[in-house]
């Protein structure tokens, strides 16, 4: 019997020298991204062995989020915090410099990725020409010249540099993740960022970056296809947040308000709205998931247009979590009222 009794002491005290050695305390390191779709991409590559963490709450628009002190308050030991930048995060670049002041990495992806050239928020119906930059078409927007477009790209290791202010800030579209070939860049800085956090997981992520590249891949491939030989090639939105899309598509933007939704359009602007949509043919006004309907629903009675959905993805809500939705099945959801709405030539 007490032979029994040191056996299983034995064994207890094996169990606690190995739950409390050094080597299982342990703990695998942090990395905070500011926003959903960064997030998305961040999980699904290294979410197998780091501790992945959105900082902007599901269902709350982040051009004007502002986080309190208890929201940033893991950013001061993280081993790594990846962000946007052009003004995006108002707060981001505190949090970057929470990150760097003690030690850890810091990532602005539009140092990064090819960006496009945002020219202002006007409503005057001329359109202007836009140079596609992924496929050659004839992309319209109105809010760019694509002529001018200026690309930023840097070595994806490159971290924060606090002496260096945001300049992009006003003159660069921040709705990065809305270009399938950013979203490859970005998975391409992630996984270089995991392998030197986590050396040992590099075959994994690795492996999970292709199948991510793979995924965006079948979802340009989808847009291309879904989106050619079509009746219009106008989509009227709640804020110029889908200039990257139609760019790439061969689409022309009007928008309600600019790169953020916070700004609330004039009457003018308004009026204009409606007469664009009455003499442009477009049968159909887009709602963005996070954004208040009032004004669209305004336009959409006063010009007689149906209203669909197409999401930013710029965070999930509830009910998208509760249903399994992310960003690669919204951005299939957008395709098919995108092709509802502009049509196909028969």
């Amino acid at each position: 019997m007490f032979q029994k009794i040191a056996v299983i002491m034995v064994l207890i005290v094996g169990v606690l020298l190995a739950l409390y050695s050094p080597l299982a305390a342990e703990s695998s390191p942090e990395v905070y991204v500011s926003i959903y779709p960064i997030y998305e991409i961040a999980e699904r590559i290294g979410g197998e062995r780091l501790e992945i963490h959105q900082v902007v709450p599901d269902g709350v628009e982040p051009h004007g989020y502002e986080p309190v002190p208890r929201d940033v308050a893991g950013l001061e030991g993280a081993a790594a915090f990846v962000y946007v930048g052009l003004g995006l995060e108002a707060w981001g670049e505190r949090g970057a410099r929470i990150v760097a002041e003690q030690g850890g990495r810091v990532i602005k992806l539009s140092d990064h990725v090819e960006l496009r050239e945002y020219r202002g928020h006007h409503h005057d119906n001329q359109e202007e020409d836009s140079h596609d930059q992924h496929n050659g078409g004839d992309g319209y927007s109105q809010h760019i010249n694509e002529d001018e477009h200026d690309t930023h790209e840097k070595d994806s290791h490159q971290d924060h540099n606090e002496d260096s202010p945001d300049h992009h800030h006003g003159e660069y579209d921040n709705h990065i993740w809305l270009d399938f070939e950013n979203m490859k860049i970005t998975a391409e800085i992630l996984t270089d960022l995991f392998i030197d956090l986590e050396p040992e997981g590099e075959e994994e992520f690795v492996a999970a970056r292709d199948e991510v590249q793979h995924k965006l891949a079948e979802l340009d491939a989808a847009y291309r296809e879904g989106l050619e030989d079509l009746k219009h090639d106008t989509i009227i939105v709640s804020h110029a947040a889908f200039g990257y899309l139609a760019d790439s598509y061969g689409l022309k933007q009007i928008a309600v308000t600019g790169i953020s939704p916070e700004e609330e359009p004039s009457s003018r602007v308004i009026a204009d709205l409606i007469e664009v949509a009455r003499t442009s043919g477009v049968n159909y006004i887009f709602l963005e998931t996070l954004a208040s309907p009032r004004t669209v629903e305004v336009i959409a009675e006063e010009a007689g247009l149906e209203i669909l959905t197409l999401n930013p993805v710029e965070g999930l809500r509830a009910e998208d979590r509760e249903q399994g939705r992310d960003y690669f099945s919204i951005m299939y959801s957008n395709l098919e009222n995108l092709k509802q709405a502009l049509g196909k030539n028969r």
